[in-house]
């Protein structure tokens, strides 16, 4: 779920490429860079996953109510961490794609500038979508992990199925973004008259 998560954070800046590629050696740089940055985010993801493997094993031998509050902590760190690897990426890849547009020649000044604003609004609205659902996420675990009146097996399924809708919504909200990039990218090139 995570890997889904991040690449709403930056895939604006991918799939705004078209609108800035330049064609011949420039292009290059821009796969170039592409590649750099999903290695940089695959290496993240990857030292996460190893690092919540190892978490999840110190975990065996602590009381249930020390291993909830272990929990609620390694979940607050991490969303901590991916939001500043987020931010670091979205930061480079916005000094690149500035960097794109004062080479094109095709767009004009104000054109490039509502290119930059409309991603930057679209990076802000994934961020505020990623902590809404963050701050849902720990309500709900310190609900279901409180409540005595479940079982475990009925806490796993609770969690299975908000992770369930937790997937749907983040779908809907990664389409919507890609609608609305589409929508944006076609102002672009036809400019109403």
């Amino acid at each position: 779920m995570k890997k889904l998560i991040s690449l709403i954070a930056i895939s604006f800046i991918i799939h705004a490429s078209p609108v800035f590629a330049e064609h011949g050696e420039h292009h290059g740089d821009h796969h170039e860079f592409r590649q750099g940055q999903k290695e940089k985010k695959k290496a993240f993801w990857s030292e996460q996953k190893a690092e919540n493997k190892e978490f999840r094993q110190g975990l065996k031998d602590l009381p249930p109510e020390q291993r909830t509050a272990a929990v609620a902590q390694h979940r607050e760190t991490q969303f901590g961490e991916n939001k500043a690897f987020r931010e670091k990426i979205h930061s480079e890849n916005t000094a690149f794609l500035k960097d794109k547009l004062a080479n094109n020649k095709k767009l004009t000044e104000t054109e490039k500038t509502d290119l930059i604003n409309f991603l930057e609004n679209q990076h802000q609205e994934n961020v505020s979508f990623r902590d809404q659902r963050h701050s849902a996420n720990m309500a709900f675990f310190e609900k279901i992990a409180n409540d005595s009146s479940l079982t475990q097996e009925q806490k796993k399924q609770a969690i299975k199925d908000h992770m369930a809708q937790q997937k749907s919504e983040n779908k809907a909200h990664r389409e919507e973004q890609k609608s609305n990039r589409k929508e944006f990218k076609n102002t672009l090139k036809n400019p109403a008259e």
